[in-house]
């Protein structure tokens, strides 16, 4: 059974011919993409061997690994050409951030499913400043863990964005009890920190910011 994380995932992809799975770990997104017929062909790439031997052993289990290439290699680097679609998940905004703009120029027509595991405001102001909109954002409560997943893709046209944009989320904010949830999360997180820090005598303008911004939103509920 995979976990409500990568069901989300696989939630936001959309019908394609080609899907890049980087990152792919035990390859369940590039497996599940197969057999629910969302994509007709997949790249699983994984920068260490052991997680894609192990995405290779569970494609055999499920009969789909003649419909999967498993690339040893960092980001989209082993692939040749452009995809469809992509996911990144479970890892950091900053290496997220790195695979993305080395392959700036080969991902213009891929439309990105992101979930970094840390540093979101990162990911969205690269997104942002590099041309991509985002799309779609969607607040998953897994294990309780919270998880953000992004939908992205490229717009030729310069995108205007705000300091919420990028700290909140634009469709973050949509009102499911999840994403509720996080932002009482993120409010609590913001107070904790503002709190040490003054205690360090440590500028707490950045945190104060983030804090009102959330109890804004809060009120709107």
């Amino acid at each position: 059974m995979i976990s409500k994380r990568i069901e989300e995932i696989i939630n936001l992809l959309d019908r394609c011919n080609t899907l890049a799975d980087i990152g792919c770990d035990h390859g369940y997104v590039a497996v599940e993409a197969i057999k629910r017929k969302i994509a007709n062909r997949v790249f699983a790439v994984d920068i260490n061997l052991q997680p894609l031997l192990k995405a290779k052993e569970l494609s055999k289990k499920e009969n789909v690994d003649d419909k999967i290439e498993f690339l040893l290699g960092n980001g989209f680097d082993p692939i040749e050409g452009s995809v469809d679609e992509a996911v990144i998940a479970g890892m950091g905004a900053e290496n997220i951030c790195s695979i993305l703009s080395r392959a700036k120029d080969r991902i213009s027509n891929t439309t990105l499913i992101l979930q970094p595991m840390k540093d979101i405001e990162l990911l969205r102001k690269w997104l942002f400043e590099n041309g991509f909109d985002i799309l779609n954002e969607k607040v998953v409560k897994d294990k309780n863990r919270f998880y953000v997943i992004i939908k992205s893709s490229y717009l030729p046209e310069k995108i205007s964005f705000s300091d919420k944009d990028i700290y909140i989320g634009r469709h973050i904010l949509d009102r499911t009890e999840e994403a509720y949830e996080f932002l009482l999360k993120m409010k609590e997180k913001m107070k904790k920190i503002i709190g040490m820090k003054k205690k360090s005598f440590l500028d707490t303008s950045y945190e104060e910011k983030v804090l009102i911004m959330i109890e804004e939103e809060l009120k709107k509920w």
